[in-house]
């Protein structure tokens, strides 16, 4: 059959791959000399059986219905993914091509090529693992941070509230001095532990429901209005949409961008502004300050853990927009700054719009 058509044998014999000719019911007709090195099986020794029988049993069945879908087609191929019996038992991955050549002159077979995957399914499977290994260590980091920072609040506690006695009972300027640096590390470290808490936590995440953004901002700045009234700070905030999320870690997130605004001031009036963009599926808030600014080659660094780039003056540990990108990401979205120093900075995220929300919110 193939001899009646040498212009077909001559591209089969040439191919690398292994292909095969069958019938209807799936009989093998011809099997091209690569088999051999495909599959280790000599093509007399294939020709005459059914090509399913060669099939993992789990794999049979999409294959058997991809013969059955390429019969009624006189044009165009299927291409799926199995695992075919090697002649020494074990199996071996091939990518399978299937096209109806019935019609054809000289031919009147239906067309099998099949390629050999398996080092590339190897490949992907070690990926698969080293991403679930990283996941499992990851996750094994947060538990450990968590664990280690709760553990070491209450000695730092006792030591705090002790030192605060001594200092009631001396009335020796040296010994208080001394008391004040104790009490001025462990407010410090208070704080560390407090924020690697809050990192550590992050990624726990609730399933995404349906939340207002307007309620989040004035959450997030009835926490912060002792800080907003002292420093006398505006804060405008524009109509705001309905988005996907989880409450709390969006009220964290909000008020950890308005906190990085306020520590980050100048000796001006400082304004900010929070306001929304739709794009596509998603929206982009952003909050916007008039504050000292981040120069261009720092965009990135300042989401990094324990980055900093204030000097001691500024309070905080180098956490708030590290625990910021690690919510927007874990609901999905990414988290972007615009920036130059003295000119202010912009502080943008995306987040999925809720579902049937495609107009903000009509909240006053």
């Amino acid at each position: 059959m193939v001899a009646s058509f040498p212009g077909f044998r001559s591209l089969i014999e040439s191919s690398p791959d292994s292909v095969s000719l069958i019938n209807t019911k799936g009989e093998v007709l011809y099997r091209s000399a690569s088999t051999a090195r495909v599959f280790g099986y000599p093509p007399e020794e294939v020709v005459g059986q059914n090509w399913l029988d060669l099939i993992h049993p789990e794999d049979r069945g999409a294959a058997n219905a991809a013969l059955r879908e390429m019969f009624p087609v006189s044009s165009g191929q299927f291409q799926w993914e199995a695992r075919l019996r090697h002649k020494d038992g074990h199996y071996v991955w091939v990518e399978n091509t299937i096209a109806n050549l019935l019609a054809e002159s000289g031919v009147h077979a239906i067309v099998l090529y099949q390629h050999d995957i398996t080092l590339r399914r190897a490949a992907e499977q070690e990926r698969q693992e080293h991403v679930e290994e990283l996941a499992r260590c990851n996750s094994r980091l947060e538990e450990f941070a968590y664990t280690a920072a709760h553990d070491l609040r209450e000695p730092l506690r006792a030591i705090s509230v002790y030192t605060e006695l001594l200092i009631q009972e001396t009335q020796q300027d040296s010994r208080q001095m001394m008391a004040k640096f104790v009490i001025d590390g462990t407010t410090r470290m208070s704080a560390l532990i407090n924020d690697l808490l809050s990192f550590a936590s992050t990624g726990r995440h609730e399933p995404p429901q349906s939340v207002d953004m307007e309620s989040v901002l004035a959450q997030a700045t009835e926490n912060l209005a002792a800080s907003v009234q002292a420093s006398d700070t505006t804060i405008t905030i524009d109509r705001l949409p309905v988005v996907r999320g989880n409450e709390i870690q969006l009220v964290r997130l909000v008020q950890n961008l308005l906190s990085n605004a306020l520590k980050y001031r100048r000796d001006t009036p400082l304004h900010i502004r929070v306001s929304s963009q739709r794009r596509g599926l998603e929206w982009i808030i952003q909050i916007q300050d008039n504050g000292l600014g981040i120069a261009v080659q720092d965009h990135v660094r300042v989401f990094t853990p324990f980055v900093r780039l204030g000097g001691r003056e500024i309070p905080g540990t180098g956490l708030g927009l590290a625990v910021c990108k690690k919510i927007v990401e874990g609901l999905g979205g990414t988290i972007w700054a615009d920036s130059e120093v003295g000119a202010g900075s912009t502080f943008s995220f995306t987040i999925m719009a809720a579902e049937k929300s495609l107009s903000l919110s009509t909240s006053a």
